[in-house]
């Protein structure tokens, strides 16, 4: 079982080796059900965004950006953010020729480059768990926010992964180490409190689980699973890891492999 990339790692994408990876990640993900039901959740809790300017931190490819411009109408504006010039530009490739009205541009949500109070709305999917400073990068996303306005946001909490596996030690073992690796691996179930905290309105919570597919899940955790082996903090000799992935790839090939996380979009109006 080969090393893939580290999805803990996608705040450095730009000087990760194989930048591309973290792309083709994203796609391989979006095409998920769970995926679609997660954006769809999101647009529900923003409301209707006809006309509006709405911010969407993280925007990686654009495809969400480009579906949100299409709810926002001619009248309205999307502003579409990340870190990565490498995902800026894959973003601007794919919406080349589109006559939707979105702006990319890069931006830290450790501070972001915004006036207060400059947006209707703000989206941030898969991306406050990523954060450096998550106190912070919920604090920036607020202030961006008119008064009125609503926020969206949809994290993963980790330590929800299970996997169906023989070994319940060596898996426990394997999947605490893979929720490790995140660096914010409880913001899903702190999503509500952060909110709430902080005097926003109207909090709401939506849980969803994603059922990975066995590729969808290998993409997700070998690498990962991988350095934590060779960092020890997986105590499993590479012969240990190597025989812990057998019998997932035999429930794969069988069509019996179940793994999946849960993570919750979280919607918030600002007062």
């Amino acid at each position: 079982m080969s090393a893939t990339g580290n999805i803990g790692n996608f705040t450095t994408v730009d000087t990760a080796p194989d930048s591309r990876w973290f792309i083709d990640f994203m796609d391989i993900a979006n095409g998920l059900p769970e995926y679609r039901a997660m954006k769809d959740e999101l647009a529900s809790v923003m409301g209707d965004l006809s006309g509006k300017t709405v911010l969407e931190v993280g925007c990686g490819t654009g495809d969400d950006a480009r579906e949100v411009a299409g709810l926002v109408g001619a009248q309205g504006k999307v502003v579409a953010t990340d870190l990565s010039t490498a995902m800026l530009d894959e973003a601007r490739r794919r919406s080349a020729g589109s006559t939707l009205p979105v702006e990319f541009r890069v931006a830290d949500l450790s501070g972001l480059d915004f006036l207060a109070n400059s947006f209707d709305a703000a989206r941030a999917k898969l991306v406050l768990m990523h954060c450096e400073d998550i106190e912070t990068a919920i604090d920036e996303l607020i202030r961006v926010v008119r008064p009125g306005g609503r926020i969206a946001v949809f994290d993963y909490d980790f330590d929800t992964t299970i996997v169906d596996h023989p070994d319940t030690e060596a898996t426990r073992r394997a999947m605490r180490c893979f929720s490790d690796g995140h660096r914010n691996k409880w913001s899903g179930r702190q999503l509500f409190r952060r909110m709430r905290v902080r005097g926003l309105r109207d909090v709401t919570v939506t849980p969803l689980t994603v059922v990975m597919p066995f590729d969808f899940f290998r993409t997700l955790a070998a690498g990962r699973l991988r350095s934590a082996q060779e960092s020890g903090q997986l105590e499993l000799s590479p012969e240990q890891l190597e025989q812990w992935w057998r019998p997932l790839l035999r429930a794969a090939d069988e069509g019996m492999f179940f793994a999946s996380f849960t993570g919750f979009a979280v919607g918030a109006t600002k007062p």
